[in-house]
Formats: C-alpha cells, structure tokens, sequence
C-alpha cells in the first residue's frame, strides 16, 4: 500500500524539507559541540584511556592492557614491546584527532555561508579520508608488529579473548544468535 501524504510533494517542497532538516541538524550538531558545554564526567576509576582498534583486534591501554598480557601469559619482555606498540600508534593516532576537530569545525562555518562551497567541502573530506587511511596503515603496522613479539599461541588467545568479549558487551549486529528482532518493514 502506497504512503499518502496529507500535502503534494513536489520536488521543491522535498529539497527544502530536507535542507531545512540539515540546518536544524548542523546547528543541534554546533550546540552539542560548542565550548560552552558543560565538561564530561572523568572516565570511571581504572579506566584511563580508550580502547584502541588494531586489524579487528580491540586493544585497550593502561591497566586494562596489563591485564589482557596477563590473561596470555606474556613476558617482561613482550609485555614492555608491546606498550611500547601500543603508546606508539596512540602517539600517531592522537596527532590526527586536532587535525580531525579543525574539519569538523571547517564543516560547520562552511555548511553556515550563505552558498556552500562544493570544492571545499571536497577538499575537507579528502583530508578526512587521508587522514582515516594513515590511521588504518598505522593500526595494521602495529598489528603486524604485535605478530612479530607475541606467539602464535598468544594471538590465538587474543583472538578467543577478543570474540568473548564481542559476544558479551557487544550485541551482534549482523542478525545472528542475540541480535535484537526487527519488526517488519510495511
């Protein structure tokens, strides 16, 4: 059965609905971001630093890492190589995180010009994308270094570890066992 709308759209009542849905969303977005916000909460005890993505593998920082080396039995030795890996690739990574808010904030003021600049717009999301692949090619460097200091019986380990932790904190997201039912799309 077809959708009735209480009014015609026409074309031109579409494209200004959804700008006018884009400004509402961009100055909400500029609200939300805006310095005046209050300060966050400080991170919960323990809990020093963010999780960081590494070829699939979730590796945290700080005592939750010590604690993960702990659980695969690793060396003094493999345990100081791989925070050495670890501070490494969040060294490289955090340069990018100020680069990636002065976008975001190109973005807003050039969304809020009178006429929005395409070519710009490109060149900010060009940055974004270099930005992203250097991010990527590091966490895969220090994956690959991870490879080269723990065993293969360490990785496998991890691997367990990891897919544990997915399945328990995690919903899946791909319909499988536990996934949240849908309801029919009419």
């Amino acid at each position: 059965m077809p959708i009735r709308f209480p009014v015609r759209v026409t074309p031109t009542r579409l494209v200004a609905t959804i700008a006018a849905a884009a400004i509402a969303g961009g100055v909400a977005l500029a609200a939300f971001a805006s310095d005046d916000a209050p300060a966050a909460p400080p991170p919960p005890p323990g809990h020093h630093h963010p999780p960081m993505m590494m070829g699939g593998l979730m590796l945290p920082r700080g005592p939750m890492l010590d604690h993960l080396l702990d659980q695969v039995d690793a060396s003094a030795q493999q345990r100081s190589q791989v925070h050495r890996i670890s501070d490494s690739m969040a060294a490289g990574m955090e340069a990018g995180r100020a680069a990636a808010h002065a976008d975001h904030e190109q973005l807003l003021s050039l969304f809020a010009q009178p006429v929005v600049d395409a070519a710009a717009v490109e060149a900010v999301r060009q940055r974004m994308l270099a930005r992203h692949d250097a991010d990527s090619r590091l966490a895969m460097q220090a994956m690959l270094q991870l490879s080269q200091v723990l065993t293969p019986e360490q990785r496998t380990r991890l691997q367990a570890l990891e897919r544990e932790a997915r399945a328990h904190h995690r919903p899946p997201m791909d319909g499988g066992p536990g996934a949240a039912p849908t309801a029919p799309v009419r």
